[in-house]
């Protein structure tokens, strides 16, 4: 499986070779299901929160006599049927979180690297090192890549580079991935993925030794 080669200004060099250990091993949609609903339902607050009858306020005095009124018998104003009053079954504070085996994430993120390189949607990159911030600079090699006009894109560089970090974050389709700290969202919604040389070494360390297959 090949994939285009960009040097560190954007400019096409050639093709080259993606690594078998991580490449070419299949798509697992099932891996890849399990891993973003467990990643969705982490990033889920659970924090709503609604009042039953005995948490609303008021409501303590019978509306009306028992009998003799016409109507019918009513405890509280603040019964689930009365406007103002407490609701049912509704939801309370709770845990979302979701655990994931390690085998399953690391299935999730190969079979979502093979399905990219399967579509064409991987590219490889020099390393790019800048020395200042510069959004422009950044901006310029996605132009030259040819991939600023083609949706929501993916750089998957190694460590937390500063200057590049933050020259991303003015670029709404742009999203910057760290190769150790690989979300399956990150890498899935992106309809392009940028890898970096170094970042592919990092990732055939992490993920090409055989593990999550």
């Amino acid at each position: 499986m090949k994939a285009q080669k960009y040097s560190k200004d954007g400019k096409l060099i050639g093709e080259v070779e993606l690594p078998a250990d991580i490449f070419g091993k299949g798509v697992s949609t099932g891996a890849i299901y399990d891993a973003i609903k467990a990643e969705n339902a982490n990033l889920r607050q659970g924090t709503h929160s609604t009042k039953d009858k005995s948490e609303v306020r008021g409501g303590g005095k019978k509306p009306w006599a028992q009998k003799g009124t016409g109507r019918a018998r009513q405890g509280s104003s603040r019964a689930p049927h009365w406007v103002g009053g407490g609701i049912i079954h509704g939801p309370k504070p709770r845990d979302y979180s979701s655990s994931l085996s390690r085998n399953v994430k690391k299935r999730a993120v190969l079979s979502i690297l093979n399905k990219k390189a399967e579509e064409s949607r991987i590219k490889i990159i020099e390393d790019i090192n800048p020395e200042s911030y510069s959004t422009k600079a950044i901006f310029g090699i996605l132009k030259n890549m040819e991939v600023s006009d083609k949706g929501n894109v993916g750089i998957v560089v190694t460590g937390e580079n500063q200057f590049l970090k933050r020259s991303t974050r003015n670029i709404p389709f742009l999203k910057y991935v760290n190769s150790k700290r690989i979300v399956c969202r990150d890498i899935l919604y992106n309809n392009n993925l940028i890898i970096s040389e170094s970042a592919i070494q990092e990732m055939l360390q992490q993920y090409g030794k055989g593990e999550g297959k």
